[in-house]
């Protein structure tokens, strides 16, 4: 059966009432999100990415430079402030809930499409994710839009769709290197459904291939550049650094986390959906196509979880097929037994309740959120400690033991003066060059360790400098109360 001829059920609201919705409950949620990403404050690797905008390259450490491209942009037009970094996130996370919507009409009908959208609009971890710009912001978009664009290239078989793709899932991958993971469930689905086995090898597929590998070109140059960083980099995120363990409660762990930032409910649901989907319907294409963009990703991170837990964020872009098949089964299911409304109803509702809860949180804390959005928190008054201490001890060069801590204290500070790590610390630090060192450099060095003795301050600081003088032991303070202890060394070199 060709994907065009896929049937669908009839439509229950009008094609131009639907556009009118997604687009009302767009804007209004992305006005709210743009005045909200000012009252938030940033974490720390949003501030450490912003370090990368003003070291553009074509790619860095651990992760691809597009993030740093977009921030550039944004503070270009909006300056050095939460907003400037933000503001392109936010509109990121729109066309991914637009395309949601594109995604889930264009298979289905235009009711399936507004569902899909308001889901992404309660999901903890899109609807907070939609405020704080990381690499997740671009990664989803690129990845939501692939799904449309490889849509298209199927229905049409036109070279130039193909072309698209490869563009879309290229940018994606300068984004997160996640994204190429798509390339793999593309090939998958190729694979499954006959009718498209002939794009498998064809001048179609050869175009994708071609115009991804020329998206790749600026991450393969740099590696080249540096000594290939990135396959360490990649090589210790995998989690197995000499062999690989099974450890069931690393599995656990990131199955519970991935759980928590979806919502519970809803993301049990995804599980049953896929499962209940691919045995009433696995000949279906639409469901087919969901599936392997769905399944591989998740099942990729849960092997590699079985060794190390990784963050549940990382396989974020699967949640846009894993939304749509949720809604077909729940639409499915409720109809054939109404009575599992009130399921649908709960899940929604929990979800759509810590959403709020975390969204309140910055403006009523909550003491069962304080733990959450302390990496939130608390900076500005770090970067008052360690002006003060600058001031009044003379220093000319800042030392942090921790990229957050130097990227968050660059940005507070006045004037955004340079913060450095010790020598050979960091290697993305070690690559934008060393501190400059003279007879009579007088340093602050900031850490949130306690060290009970010379030598745990640890080398180069300790052949560096001679002497050091705890000059500040301090939390930071939010709204009265503690977030984060910091201690503050004065290091002298005579």
């Amino acid at each position: 059966m060709n994907i065009a001829e896929a049937p669908s059920p009839p439509l229950s609201v009008s094609r131009f009432n639907a556009l009118n919705i997604a687009v009302v409950f767009l804007t209004v949620t992305t006005l709210f999100r743009l005045w909200y990403s000012t009252q938030l404050g940033l974490v720390p690797d949003e501030t450490y990415y912003w370090l990368w905008s003003k070291h553009l390259a074509a790619s860095y450490t651990d992760k691809g430079p597009v993030i740093a491209w977009l921030i550039a942009a944004g503070t270009w037009l909006f300056g050095d402030t939460q907003f400037g970094i933000r503001w392109i996130g936010v509109l990121l996370s729109a066309g991914t809930s637009w395309q949601m919507f594109r995604l889930g009409r264009r298979l289905y009908d235009d009711r399936l499409g507004l569902l899909c959208l308001a889901l992404t609009l309660v999901i903890p971890l899109f609807a907070v994710g939609a405020i704080i710009m990381t690499i997740d912001s671009p990664s989803v978009f690129c990845w939501a839009w692939a799904i449309n664009v490889f849509w298209t290239a199927l229905e049409t078989g036109k070279t130039r769709h193909w072309i698209g793709l490869g563009l879309v899932i290229g940018l994606g991958f300068l984004a997160k290197f996640t994204n190429g993971v798509q390339l793999g469930c593309i090939a998958l689905f190729l694979l499954w459904s006959a009718p498209h086995r002939r794009f498998l090898f064809s001048r179609q597929s050869l175009a994708l291939v071609i115009v991804f590998t020329l998206c790749s070109l600026p991450i393969i140059y740099w590696n080249s550049q540096v000594g290939w960083l990135q396959a360490d980099a990649l090589h210790s995120r995998s989690g197995v650094q000499s062999s690989f363990h099974v450890r069931p409660s690393q599995f656990f762990r990131f199955a519970g986390e991935s759980l928590g930032v979806i919502s519970p409910l809803i993301g049990i649901g995804m599980l049953v959906a896929a499962i209940g989907l691919l045995v009433s319907r696995r000949r279906d294409p639409r469901v087919q196509f969901l599936l392997c963009q769905f399944v591989p990703l998740y099942a990729l991170f849960s092997f590699f979880s079985l060794n190390s837990a990784g963050k549940s964020n990382w396989p974020a872009p699967g949640l846009i097929a894993g939304i749509v098949l949720l809604v077909v089964f729940w639409q499915d299911l409720v109809q054939r037994r109404p009575g599992w409304r009130h399921a649908v109803y709960a899940a929604l509702g929990i979800a759509l309740l810590m959403t709020l809860v975390l969204h309140a949180a910055v403006l009523v804390p909550l003491p069962a959120t304080t733990r959450i959005m302390r990496r939130t928190q608390g900076w500005p008054d770090y970067a008052a400690h360690i002006e003060r201490a600058r001031t009044k001890f003379n220093t000319s060069l800042l030392i942090a033991n921790h990229y957050s801590q130097a990227s968050m204290a660059q940005f507070y500070l006045p004037g955004h003066p340079t913060v450095f790590l010790p020598t050979g610390w960091h290697p993305q630090f070690k690559l934008w060059g060393d501190y400059p060192l003279a007879a009579d450099t007088r340093a602050l060095f900031i850490t949130n360790d306690i060290w009970d003795s010379a030598d745990a301050i640890g080398s180069p600081l300790t052949a560096q400098f001679k002497t050091r003088q705890l000059v500040d032991d301090f939390w930071t303070q939010h709204q009265g109360r503690n977030m984060t202890r910091f201690q503050i060394y004065l290091l002298t070199r005579d």
